[in-house]
């Protein structure tokens, strides 16, 4: 009935029951509820997809996370950046120290060649004139025995490339072969002999491993090599 119905809502206003509100516990657990979403959304941003970019859109409309999102955003980006000029600082120094170093080899590396010849112009207000002379005799004398042995070197160099050909050895000889090793040109030919042998040895003894541990290279498919006719020829040299 109407009066009953106003009765009862009268009775209930004057009992003092009112819409509850939320309390200082259930803010906060709202606040670390926010939080723990918000850090959820970052952790997807490596790998997104459809839905998550729109679950992002409509959480990013609320100011507060939004607010708290960028904060985030920009303290990824600023680590990364603290990183990044750390490990340049890094890779300066290193440079630097290397740097200086180098700068210190080569102003020792002065120093001593000025000593060196600080002590050879000594030697040489020390001696006498012929003495002087038959040094710097010595020191042309060395300087052209250096001469001679590099020009005797290339010249047995190109012998030694000719011989290769001229045999028909296999051209990869070439970097075995070393003219330093020769004392003498008529040792050529008998030192290039004797390495295309140790060539050939060590390139056959490599082909029959091969052909060990790989049989089929050789004879190829068993099935395939029956059902093909067979061939047999039989050459004979001229007469």
């Amino acid at each position: 009935m109407p009066g009953e119905n106003e009765n009862n809502l009268q009775n209930q206003n004057q009992g003092g029951s009112t819409v509850p509100e939320n309390t200082p516990q259930q803010q906060i657990d709202l606040t670390q509820a926010q939080q723990a979403q918000i850090d959820n959304i970052i952790n997807k941003l490596n790998t997104p997809v459809d839905s998550d970019t729109q679950n992002l859109d409509v959480l990013l409309q609320d100011p507060k996370i939004q607010a708290e999102f960028d904060k985030k955003v920009e303290k990824a980006i600023s680590k990364a950046l603290k990183s990044k000029d750390q490990e340049y600082q890094k890779q300066t120094a290193a440079l630097q120290a290397s740097l200086t170093t180098e700068k210190e080899k080569m102003r020792e590396n002065i120093l001593e060649e000025i000593e060196q010849k600080k002590k050879e112009a000594e030697e040489m207000a020390k001696m006498t004139m012929e003495e002087r002379y038959k040094k710097q005799i010595d020191q042309q004398e060395l300087k052209i025995a250096e001469y001679e042995k590099e020009l005797t070197t290339i010249r047995r160099r190109d012998k030694i490339t000719a011989l290769v050909a001229e045999k028909g050895y296999d051209p990869r000889l070439l970097n075995l072969l070393r003219a330093e090793d020769v004392n003498s040109d008529d040792e050529i030919e008998d030192y290039v002999d004797k390495r295309n042998a140790i060539f050939l040895e060590a390139t056959n003894a490599r082909v029959q491993s091969l052909l060990k541990d790989h049989p089929d290279v050789l004879l190829g498919d068993s099935k395939k090599k029956k059902a093909e006719p067979e061939f047999n020829f039989n050459f004979s040299s001229k007469k």
